[in-house]
């Protein structure tokens, strides 16, 4: 049984617990305002938008949280395990957003017997035709390594 090729993010340990402190910080700053507006004197439909602004935005910072966790011990799981190939650039697709160019490439990666096709958003493309892949082939975890 074969298993779908899943990219990690290569996040550093200490990558990791700085955004984690970040959206820790923030989340106790959020709490504090919402306590602020909910004892203000504001009409009730203020005090409920200011309030639900707030709980989306403890929502986006366990969401950070939480992925700065996974990507960390991805991350760590990944070099332990991986080794490194270079993957063919067989596509790319640039996509302006207005504020830069990025590209949506498509890779081939080398493993043994076989390979796989993936694709890669890419903010570091200038053309080249091969990139380092770290790839741990028994799990088909890998990442791009810029």
């Amino acid at each position: 049984m074969t298993t779908s090729p899943t990219e990690v993010v290569l996040t550093s340990r200490g990558s990791g617990v700085i955004q984690r402190v970040l959206a820790g910080v923030s989340i106790v700053a959020a709490v504090a305002g919402g306590v602020a507006v909910a004892r203000s004197d504001q009409p009730w439909w203020g005090i409920a938008l200011c309030e639900l602004g707030v709980l989306v935005g403890v929502f986006v910072m366990l969401a950070i949280w939480s992925s700065a966790a996974d990507n960390a011990e991805e991350t760590t799981a990944l070099r332990a395990t991986g080794r490194t190939v270079l993957a063919d650039v067989l596509d790319s697709e640039a996509h302006d957003n207005g504020d830069g160019t990025s590209h949506l490439l498509t890779l081939r990666i080398p493993v043994p017997g076989d390979g796989f096709e993936v694709r890669h958003w890419c903010h570091h493309y200038d053309g080249e035709q091969q990139f380092p892949v770290l790839i741990d082939p028994a799990t088909r975890t890998w990442a791009v390594i810029h």
